[in-house]
């Protein structure tokens, strides 16, 4: 009897230890543990309903986001943001405060700015109905503004100094950066202690230096030649995936990232684009 019950401790305790060893460890923090369970069944919930509505054919959902512009805006908004000042203010507000409530706050702003670019090409496509059956003015204007993007970019690029071709800190003293970081330290003087301010705060510093950037211009023209709903998803998708890449990572890849291929690389997509609308691939 004296033997049996320290056996049946040590049998009582393993088993909990192969419990403990088997069983997923939940995080402390609950709410980022349901979130994340959310977002992996919606990124399954939207690969069923495309693979139903395109009744499992993977190559009919590729062309339609070709033909829909979504290609096309995808591309321009993802490399024109990379290093944008954008780019750099969503990454210094991810390293001061939570990175979640950052992207929200950035995401609601570029989303916004997407829609109202993608409305302000199509009423811009709809103005001068008496030439619509003669000339397309919308797409030759979208190419001519796709164009100009792109010589300017490459000019702009070519001109860069030896010294700025390394990285895309090593310009911080008159670049994007130092504008984003000028820009942060002026309009946020002080800690911003609740969520919805922070919310508000990357809200507002993303839509307003987003006004009239380049890759609201590009989206316009886009929106103009384009179907608006490819464009719009194509273009938030770019702002997602490049906002993200900020926030997470924004000051390793001003590190490694050359100012000169990032124009460059832009520039050349803008005039691919460009010649692409002309001839009609999109």
């Amino acid at each position: 009897m004296l033997v049996l019950g320290p056996m049946k401790e040590m049998e009582q305790l393993t088993m909990e230890n192969i419990w403990i060893i088997l069983l997923p460890k939940i995080p402390t923090n609950r709410s980022s543990y349901l979130q994340s369970i959310g977002a992996v069944l919606l990124l399954c919930a939207l690969a069923a309903g495309f693979f139903v509505l395109f009744k499992g054919q993977p190559s009919a959902v590729v062309s339609m986001l070709a033909r829909s512009g979504f290609t096309a805006a995808f591309a321009l908004i993802f490399v024109s943001e990379i290093g944008d000042k954008t780019f750099f203010i969503a990454a210094l507000l991810a390293m001061q405060y939570q990175k979640a409530l950052v992207l929200l706050g950035s995401m609601a702003a570029l989303s916004l700015m997407t829609i109202v670019s993608v409305i302000i090409g199509r009423v811009f496509q709809s103005v001068p109905a008496q030439f619509q059956t003669t000339l397309p003015i919308g797409e030759y204007a979208a190419v001519a503004l796709l164009a100009f993007f792109g010589f300017k970019s490459i000019k702009d690029a070519l001109a860069l100094p030896d010294s700025s071709s390394g990285n895309l800190e090593g310009n911080s003293e008159s670049g994007e950066l130092a504008e984003a970081e000028e820009l942060v330290k002026e309009k946020v003087s002080k800690k911003l202690i609740s969520p919805l301010e922070v919310v508000w705060k990357s809200f507002s510093l993303v839509f307003f230096a987003e006004w009239g950037d380049r890759s609201m211009l590009a989206t316009i023209a886009l929106g103009a030649a384009q179907s608006p709903l490819g464009v719009a998803s194509g273009a938030i998708a770019g702002h997602l995936i490049a906002t993200v890449f900020a926030i997470l990572g924004g000051a390793f890849l001003a590190k490694y990232l050359s100012e000169k291929l990032v124009g460059l690389l832009g520039g050349v997509l803008f005039l691919l684009f460009a010649a692409a609308t002309l001839f009609g691939v999109f």
